[in-house]
């Protein structure tokens, strides 16, 4: 049931982010995924996560067009970062999660830009990154939170919703 719903989460992310990209800049417009491998490197294991980035990160490196495998090694590159990070930090701290999502959107943000100058044809200038890479950090530090929150509750919701299936089955005595 966990798995199902973080690959909902994961693909309803995806299709938001695709509609999303035909209306805003990319200054506001950062990768939505990231708070949510911050998310699974926070509060889940990673017998429960890796899947999920996974196939997160092959969907994404297959839509985007880019550079193959770039989604999928950042995704799990922030992984790691956010597993050694918490065992120094405490996890449930409130600047912690919008710090660590910040963090993260720089991280992806500055890994896509460099593997875009590095096969593009033709000089691309590293100043023209700093604005989008900027506006990408400060819409993650303020919607990554938002985000977050929305995922642990629906997270809740379903271990509540799965605790009273259990609770129904038992009581019926059915295996």
């Amino acid at each position: 049931m966990i798995y199902v719903y973080h690959l909902v989460v994961c693909l309803f992310l995806i299709l938001f982010q695709t509609t999303l990209s035909t209306v805003c800049s990319p200054i506001c417009l950062y990768d939505l995924m990231v708070p949510l491998v911050v998310y699974l490197g926070v509060y889940r294991l990673p017998r429960e996560a890796l899947p999920v980035l996974i196939l997160g990160g092959l969907a994404m490196d297959g839509i985007s067009g880019g550079v193959f495998g770039v989604h999928l090694s950042a995704y799990l590159w922030m992984y790691v970062g956010v597993r050694w990070a918490i065992q120094f930090l405490h996890a449930g701290n409130a600047i912690l999660l919008p710090m660590l999502v910040a963090v993260a959107v720089a991280f992806k943000s500055i890994v896509v830009a460099f593997s875009a100058v590095v096969v593009a044809s033709a000089p691309w200038p590293v100043e023209a990154v700093f604005p989008v890479v900027s506006g990408q950090i400060l819409w993650g530090a303020l919607t990554g939170p938002l985000l977050m929150v929305a995922l642990v509750r629906g997270q809740k919701a379903v271990d509540q919703t799965t605790k009273t299936y259990r609770a129904k089955k038992d009581s019926l005595g059915t295996p």
